[in-house]
């Protein structure tokens, strides 16, 4: 009897050693947790940030839980953890390290101290053993991995590939500042010949955020070309994307009413309504405007937009209210939104 229970015990020790060790041994317990294992260890940590409904997602997860070379790779070099992106704590991860995902699966290595090492999305492309064990390897290496890039271009390289992945990955930890820098280095090499190709195209619609951007400038200069060549409906929305970048950043607060002016005439090219842009454009331009000590044409601006919307409800009425006596006091300029401060009543 004992004999076999101590048989018994052996093959249920060996299952459930096989079972922890099949694939990734991903922390369970919660991120911080996995920082506190990842100190006591003195292991980098491995954090994939996935989505529900990816199905890009689904097929990692069963390279990452059934696959034991990768498992030991990874068990081995790092502490893993799993977190969804639109989670809480997927959430407090974005906000904290101010990082963007631009696609699911993104896989991100962080030191032990919770400083970025690594940071790229990935698509099934690269779900296979090879690349996944070139991937660790390069997150750990301080020459490689996307932590050293910013060096790499302070010290003047600027192969196009270079350029190309390190504004990608700067717009990925939200740093503007040097996508924008990366990008303008990149347009500048380019031959205006080549302004249309494939490449920069795509340049335009997943890398560049910045309308003063060389590329940028052509595209919307040049739309019939760009229309021919790659679709209207991929063109327009490449085109308002980036000056919705440019239109939300920090910079915008400074802009003068003439740039506010060529923005909105960019999308008013690409066939965006007046009343749409005039909504998007409303806060930031008639900010500019009591700025430069024109509240009257504030006040204009303001009036000629709400008298375009169906319905003003309370809520909304009393933020203009409070918005432009934040700036104007003088109540004649203030009775022309007067019908708008009657609908707080």
């Amino acid at each position: 009897m004992l004999k076999n229970i101590t048989l018994f015990t052996i093959l249920l020790f060996t299952q459930t050693l096989n079972a922890q060790t099949k694939g990734i041994s991903f922390v369970k317990t919660g991120l911080k947790s996995a920082f506190e294992i990842a100190k006591k260890q003195n292991k980098p940590v491995f954090i994939e940030i996935y989505a529900n409904g990816c199905p890009h997602c689904e097929n990692f997860k069963k390279t990452f839980d059934t696959n034991p070379k990768v498992g030991a790779y990874y068990n081995q070099r790092f502490v893993s953890y799993q977190v969804e992106v639109n989670s809480a704590e997927g959430r407090a991860l974005r906000q904290k390290h101010n990082i963007y995902v631009v696609a699911t699966p993104t896989m991100s290595f962080w030191d032990k101290d919770e400083n970025l090492l690594h940071i790229q999305p990935a698509g099934d492309e690269q779900n296979n053993e090879a690349y996944l064990k070139t991937l660790a390897d390069r997150a750990i290496d301080p020459t490689k991995n996307t932590a050293s890039y910013k060096g790499y271009f302070e010290q003047g390289v600027q192969e196009d590939n270079f350029l190309i992945e390190y504004a990608y990955m700067c717009r990925m930890i939200c740093d503007t500042t040097y996508n924008i820098a990366a990008m303008n280095t990149y347009a500048k090499k380019q031959e205006a010949a080549g302004f249309t190709s494939p490449s920069n195209f795509l340049v335009l619609q997943k890398v560049v955020l910045d309308d003063e951007n060389t590329l940028f400038k052509h595209v919307v200069n040049n739309l019939d070309s760009y229309y021919a060549k790659y679709g209207k409906k991929e063109v327009v929305s490449t085109v308002e994307n980036i000056v919705m970048y440019s239109l939300y950043c920090s910079r915008a607060s400074n802009y003068s009413l003439e740039k506010l002016a060529t923005m909105k005439d960019n999308l008013r090219k690409i066939g965006i309504d007046k009343q749409s842009i005039a909504g998007r454009f409303l806060l930031i331009e008639t900010r500019a405007l009591f700025k430069a000590n024109q509240a009257a044409k504030a006040i204009e601006v303001i009036d000629e937009f709400y008298k375009g919307v169906k319905t003003i409800d309370k809520k909304d009425a009393e933020f203009i209210e409070k918005y432009v006596r934040g700036y104007v006091q003088d109540n004649t300029q203030l009775s022309k939104l007067q019908w708008i401060f009657n609908k707080t009543k």
